[in-house]
């Protein structure tokens, strides 16, 4: 070998083994994140919920569909298919199970549908439950721990949280407190957006003031019963995630990162970076329900729609696999 021959192979093996490093660090290494399966562009998926059966539902935003698809398999094999798609509504938001493979959906103008999944059937049975007339906008949703049937609801316009009662349709505001309100920070009046219960407290992200808050709450009502406190301020979120340690993420949203929050209210990024794509507008996220994928923390996102990433990359929205127990080696 010559000696500029083998100049320019150290050279590019010096180049390879930076890029490998810069990838790992900025974007999460490539056995601890996958992508599942890409929209086209133009697709927001805004939510996600998981199956019994580990099969991932996600509701979009540009269209007003609900899909189903399935993490373990390939996607050749198994195609993700369109569920429903709900012809009168604008858009689908929040999603939560309700009972075991039934499901609670918003669908905006500000209606609550079922996706039942009980039937014998291989198509669930949608039916409508109610509408809350005078809300301003739903958006996340998450049920109630001790009541069946029962799911709260977050009102992202007028900065409150309802309950409803998926049997009946009735509903009341339950909670409202000034770390829900609005500002213009990103470009919308947006006040509350994702919320989740964990033993007896109600978690929640407020969007354009980067708060994740909680309060105390009955898990039978869903009223408050202690005061309300802020876990970590700074930290820009479309949607929160639960571990079932209780251990908090954020769907960092046009930061493009996915974010773990430290039990002093630090947070540290696990996934993506400002100018990465990886997950490119992160939206929401859940784990895993299988013995195969429970340590895998699914992420939807929104493909950088309303910012792209260096002011011009868009791109579908997708789901991608974070591989925690990678991440957090």
């Amino acid at each position: 070998m010559s000696t500029s021959i083998g100049f320019r192979w150290i050279a590019f093996v010096a180049c390879f083994v930076l890029a490998v490093l810069l990838t790992s660090t900025s974007s999460g290494s490539s056995d601890a994140a996958r992508m599942i399966y890409q929209f086209p562009n133009g697709t927001w998926v805004e939510n996600i919920a998981v199956r019994p059966n580990g099969n991932l539902l996600v509701t979009l935003v540009n269209v007003p569909e609900i899909w189903e698809i399935s993490p373990l398999s390939n996607a050749m094999e198994v195609p993700p298919r369109l569920l429903h798609r709900f012809d009168d509504a604008e858009s689908l938001t929040g999603i939560a199970e309700i009972y075991p493979d039934v499901f609670a959906v918003v669908a905006l103008p500000n209606f609550i549908w079922e996706v039942d999944f009980n039937g014998l059937s291989t198509v669930p049975a949608v039916r409508h439950l109610g509408r809350i007339q005078d809300a301003g906008t739903l958006n996340g949703m998450t049920p109630l721990e001790g009541a069946a049937g029962q799911v709260l609801i977050t009102d992202s316009r007028l900065g409150l949280i309802y309950r409803f009662d998926t049997l009946t349709g009735a509903h009341e505001v339950v909670l409202q407190d000034d770390t829900m309100s609005a500002n213009m920070d990103l470009g919308l009046l947006v006040r509350i957006n994702g919320l989740k219960t964990y033993h007896g407290y109600l978690y929640y992200n407020n969007s354009p003031r980067r708060l994740l808050c909680r309060v105390g709450i009955d898990t039978s009502t869903g009223q408050a019963t202690g005061s309300y406190e802020t876990v970590s301020a700074g930290g820009l979120a479309d949607d929160i995630i639960l571990g079932r340690d209780g251990t908090c993420y954020l769907a960092g949203l046009e930061d493009n990162v996915v974010q773990r929050v430290l039990p002093n209210g630090t947070r540290e990024t696990i996934a993506g970076s400002l100018n990465s794509t990886l997950v490119a507008g992160a939206t929401a996220g859940a784990f895993g329900r299988t013995r195969e994928d429970s340590s895998i923390l699914y992420i939807t996102t929104g493909g950088a729609t309303t910012s792209p990433v260096n002011g011009t990359y868009v791109e579908g929205g997708k789901i991608v696999a974070l591989n925690i127990t990678a991440l957090h080696r």
